[in-house]
């Protein structure tokens, strides 16, 4: 059975949408911000180093392509977590111009402990909402 909706319920509906997505990726940030704060990371830092941590020989533009976005941008957060030495750069021995990324000591410490926050946080939320 299909129920028609008038353009005013639909845009209610539509309201009410966009507040909950609004308010679920506040609390989401919120959930993420004080680990990443602690250890001067942004979230795309965060899942830069993630990716490092979980993936072999990647690149900067291996992580611009997966997130969609320009390698510019990439570069310039790796840069940051180059400056923090949360990262260091091999050169591929076959073709030199390519960068393999890798985690340095401190940098998997703060991938692990940042990542350990988060997921505790997220259990918890799992524990009180119940697993889908």
């Amino acid at each position: 059975m299909v129920i028609a909706m008038n353009s005013d319920e639909l845009s209610k509906l539509l309201n009410d949408y966009f507040e909950a997505y609004q308010n679920t990726t506040k609390i989401m940030m919120d959930l993420v911000a004080w680990p990443l704060s602690q250890n001067k990371l942004s979230f795309e830092q965060f899942l830069i180093l993630r990716r490092i941590a979980t993936t072999d020989e990647v690149t900067l533009n291996d992580i611009a392509i997966q997130r969609q976005v320009t390698r510019s941008a990439i570069s310039r957060q790796v840069k940051s977590l180059l400056m923090q030495h949360y990262v260091f750069q091999v050169p591929d021995p076959r073709d030199r111009r390519r960068l393999y990324l890798h985690l340095t000591e401190r940098g998997q410490q703060v991938e692990r402990i940042v990542d350990q926050a988060i997921t505790q946080h997220f259990d918890h939320w799992v524990n009180q909402l119940g697993a889908p």
